[in-house]
């Protein structure tokens, strides 16, 4: 039952997330947030501050928290530079459908006339965030507070979630307001058309072989024991977007990991039947959309507009996931086509696996996925050895990997990876990232240290922006300019935060340095130097094939 508060704005905004169950906040406070923080010190308890040192960070912290746990963090800045500074983070939680709330403060209200760029951070926040928003909104008034969290929570929990951003300017944070705090925001589910599941499954049942395609909105919809019970009925392989990764265990025995993978790819040449399940068809994932679909295409997505989207549907069923896999299984369980599918699979998947153990394993992550056990999450920088983790590192459950999949953000991993252990702090988790993308987030070492957030950094030094390097090569007969990289020493830059740090150049010792590094009583850094393998490097990077480079 929602309940009544007299207070003034700050406390009403308090409040009104401590009722949505919010947890973790990270920010900074500056002139015009001041009393947004004033009111989470007097009435915040059970919300954790983290106080960033760069407030590029903080979206990036609030994104690795949600996507850890499935739960809203919030972000908070100033306008103006304070806010654009997030943006980076915003947009990637736009693109990878993440619940991020981002409350901005503003001045006076009576300041609204003047011209946003004679004011001090002057900024319309709304205009510059609606573009990389689920929803930008202002509040004009306390008593708009209470809705607006409301339909926030909503965008959160109903259909495919994305990032917010609220302004609140100071004159509503000050005065004061009686408001009905509303309760914590409930799912909407809508119902599944029991007509389009019959489609989808005979669809299913009477193709040769038909495929599973598990998008991000699987593990958003928590369906992933309606998919094991899918694929055990029906015996069809599953092949993951990059955001669909964990969305089934890779070791299960039908699980081909990645789209563009080799395994997946030899397997979706074989298939004449696709079952989509909350996949979006990124440009990525498609490879600029160029990947060609099996000639039956059924689709399952909370959302009715990506439904024949970017390419042509036999079935299509709108509605939660979980509800309509769920009701889906119901239809094909024990139907007797079911072992005739899971028979034509059988031979083709033995000659794809026994071909995909012959290719060369990944250096580090195959030792990093051996040292870290199930339930370790493993937040991947965009980086040369990194963007295997895709079809080469496998993921046993959801919300275990992390990576800037449709943005790809350079530099999200330190802050990502600081959320994620938030989120997680039982688990283990790892930061892998390149020595271009660390120094763009390297500062948030020190609020690593600062609150004790336990957390490993892996940085592959080469000394180069390698994979920009590659590309430049590629497209420009061989010529590259402004690529190479003057670090510092990193282990003494890690040192001097308080860190634990040690350079691996001996990649035997790799698996002895992670495991104490895991077992230390803090955040630590782990340098491995590959400077003598940029080259190497550089030819492994899958989508600098000569394919992919025509698709991007």
């Amino acid at each position: 039952m929602a309940s009544t508060l007299t207070a003034r704005g700050g406390q009403i905004l308090i409040e009104c997330l401590k009722a949505q169950g919010v947890r973790a906040w990270f920010g900074m406070p500056g002139t015009q947030n001041n009393l947004i923080y004033d009111a989470l010190a007097q009435h915040g308890a059970g919300i954790d501050h983290y106080l960033v040192r760069h407030e590029y960070s903080c979206s990036f912290m609030a994104d690795g928290y949600a996507r850890a746990s499935g739960e809203v963090a919030v972000a908070v800045t100033v306008p103006g530079p304070g806010a654009t500074n997030a943006s980076t983070g915003i947009l990637n939680a736009l693109n990878d459908c993440v619940p991020v709330l981002l409350l901005v403060g503003q001045s006076d209200q009576k300041l609204d006339a003047r011209a946003p760029s004679k004011i001090f951070h002057g900024m319309d926040g709304t205009k510059v965030f609606e573009s990389i928003t689920r929803l930008a909104a202002r509040a004009t008034s306390p008593e708009q507070i209470p809705a607006l969290i409301a339909q926030a929570f909503g965008i959160f929990r109903s259909g495919r979630p994305g990032p917010v951003m609220i302004e609140l300017p100071s004159d509503v944070l000050m005065a004061g307001a009686t408001v009905e705090l509303p309760e914590r925001v409930a799912p909407v589910r809508t119902a599944i058309d029991a007509a389009a599941i019959q489609s989808a499954a005979e669809a299913l049942l009477t193709a040769t072989r038909p495929v599973i395609f598990a998008g991000g909105g699987v593990n958003d919809a928590g369906a992933n024991a309606e998919l094991r019970a899918l694929v055990a009925a029906l015996g069809a392989p599953v092949i993951t977007t990059r955001r669909g990764k964990g969305a089934l265990s890779e070791d299960h025995p039908l699980a081909l990991s990645n789209i563009n993978g080799f395994a997946a790819a030899q397997a979706w040449a074989q298939a004449d039947c696709v079952l989509s399940l909350g996949v979006r068809f990124t440009s990525i994932d498609t490879r600029g959309w160029t990947l060609q679909l099996p000639a039956i295409h059924v689709q399952f997505d909370c959302d009715a507009r990506e439904l024949g989207r970017e390419y042509p549907i036999a079935v299509g069923v709108v509605g939660d996931v979980k509800r309509a896999l769920g009701e889906l299984v119901a239809r094909v369980a024990g139907d007797a086509q079911c072992e005739r599918i899971a028979a034509s699979w059988r031979e083709p998947l033995a000659t794809i696996r026994a071909a995909a153990a012959q290719r060369p394993s990944p250096p580090l992550l195959t030792e990093l996925r051996e040292l870290l056990p199930r339930n370790g999450v493993l937040v991947c920088d965009v980086n040369s050895i990194g963007y295997r983790s895709f079809a080469e590192y496998p993921v046993y459950d959801p919300r275990t990997f992390y990576y800037p999949c449709i943005a790809v953000s350079l530099g999200a991993a330190v802050g990502a990876a600081i959320g994620a252990k938030i989120a997680r702090p039982e688990a283990p988790v790892v930061c892998f990232v390149g020595d271009g993308g660390f120094l763009m987030g390297a500062m948030e070492l020190a609020m690593a240290r600062q609150y004790g957030i336990n957390f490993v950094t892996i940085v592959t030094n080469d000394g180069a922006l390698s994979a920009i390097k590659g590309s430049q090569s590629a497209s420009c007969q061989g010529r590259w300019i402004d690529v190479e990289l003057h670090n510092p020493d990193l282990v003494a830059f890690a040192e001097s935060f308080g860190l634990r740090a040690e350079r691996v150049s001996d990649l035997a010792r790799f698996p002895e340095a992670v495991r104490a590094a895991l077992a230390a009583d803090g955040p630590s850094l782990i340098e491995v130097p590959l400077h003598d393998r940029q080259a190497e490097i550089i030819r492994e990077i899958p989508w600098l094939d000569p394919e992919w480079l025509k698709a991007l």
